[in-house]
């Protein structure tokens, strides 16, 4: 998949022959490669199978000691502590599925937005499709240039912050063999510090490109329209940089946390089954099962979606964007023909010319005939 980003090339113009949209597309809800290998580690078995079997370890072993262990006088205390908590813990457990339904939909709304802010370059080849005269070498240099500095930022921003973008591009090294910078720009960028702190350089360096179009004669008008892809660019990469700034509140999490163990550890006395109480269901909680499953599932939505910058299955597949990225701006560039109807010029004005020629051939015979009916 994106490994082939990383391989060695032998010129800049093997970037855009590197890219890959199988990573990307195999991962949406659409694709038929859905298996039980990647079902099972987001499954919610596979996320709290183990705490619910643990808890329902203990709380067995709490039964049995009740049951078993304790005398006549023990049990009869133990009766009236499971009441008390048992009547305690019914108003607790409203307020916590309140405070947790709200904390996991402030991270929600707080992850959806981390990926909408997230640019896509598609923009820009489109932009200088119709921009540029991509029949001039250093028009379609200057394309090509204007779209690697685009997608260096972007690599350069999203690698302080993705792990799985660190372990795709671990050196500065990594970036030439990528093709997506040269030795030379790389060196530069180097001197003026940390280049996750000055991503944005590239994309200075694409703006000046642009401004000296219209002296060069690379772009005639209209630099204003690429300027502000370019911008809108930017400043979607400088939206989720202030994300890594700008955390949510570990207390939150904390407070959350802290309520949602101790309600649990309170339930293990609280939910019970006494001796002398008639149950439906005896020897099994089976109401206390379905409240674990509910807020401590929510619990893992929340942890998993609390940093989606991370290399698990359910974080964004930033490595496979990448790559769609770079296949994708590829694969828009090599449209610079037109159309078909656009490459065969001579034979399409034969084409018109001959059709011409029918329509008034046509038009002559329907003339005469309308004469010829009058008379």
């Amino acid at each position: 998949m994106y490994e082939r980003i990383q391989s060695p090339g032998t010129d800049q113009d093997n970037l855009w022959e590197k890219g890959c949209s199988d990573g990307w597309y195999d991962h949406s809800k659409s694709s038929s490669l859905r298996t039980f290998g990647r079902w099972w580690p987001r499954s919610l078995i596979a996320h709290i199978g183990l705490e619910l079997f643990m808890y329902m370890i203990a709380y067995y072993i709490i039964h049995l000691v009740y049951r078993e262990a304790l005398n006549d006088d023990q049990k009869g205390e133990f009766s009236a502590l499971v009441i008390y908590f048992s009547s305690n813990l019914s108003p607790v457990g409203r307020d916590l599925a309140f405070l947790l339904g709200f904390y996991v939909k402030q991270l929600v709304g707080r992850w959806w937005d981390q990926y909408r802010s997230l640019p896509w370059p598609d923009k820009l080849p489109l932009l200088t499709h119709a921009l540029v005269n991509y029949d001039e070498e250093k028009s379609m240099k200057f394309s090509k240039t204007i779209n690697r500095y685009a997608m260096l930022s972007y690599v350069l921003c999203l690698r302080r912050i993705s792990k799985a973008i660190q372990k795709m591009f671990p050196t500065n090294q990594s970036l030439t063999d990528a093709k997506l910078a040269t030795p030379k720009e790389l060196s530069i960028i180097e001197s003026q510090g940390d280049l996750g702190r000055i991503w944005w350089v590239p994309i200075s360096w694409a703006m000046t490109m642009v401004r000296k179009s219209k002296e060069e004669k690379t772009v005639n008008s209209d630099q204003k329209i690429l300027i502000a892809a370019l911008v809108e660019f930017q400043s979607k990469l400088e939206k989720v940089d202030t994300y890594d700034h700008v955390v949510f509140p570990p207390v939150y999490r904390q407070v959350v946390t802290f309520a949602v163990y101790i309600y649990f550890g309170l339930s293990l006395i609280g939910e019970q089954e006494l001796i002398n109480t008639p149950e439906i269901l005896p020897y099994f909680p089976a109401f206390l099962v379905l409240k674990f499953i509910f807020f401590f599932g929510w619990l893992e939505v929340a942890e998993a979606i609390e940093n989606p910058f991370g290399d698990d299955e359910d974080d964004f597949q930033i490595c496979h964007l990448i790559s769609r990225h770079i296949w994708a701006i590829g694969t828009s560039i090599k449209q610079h023909p037109g159309p078909p109807e656009f490459n065969n010029d001579e034979d399409n004005e034969g084409d018109s010319e001959a059709k011409l020629e029918h329509v008034s051939v046509n038009l002559g015979t329907e003339r005469k005939f309308k004469s010829e009916t009058r008379a």
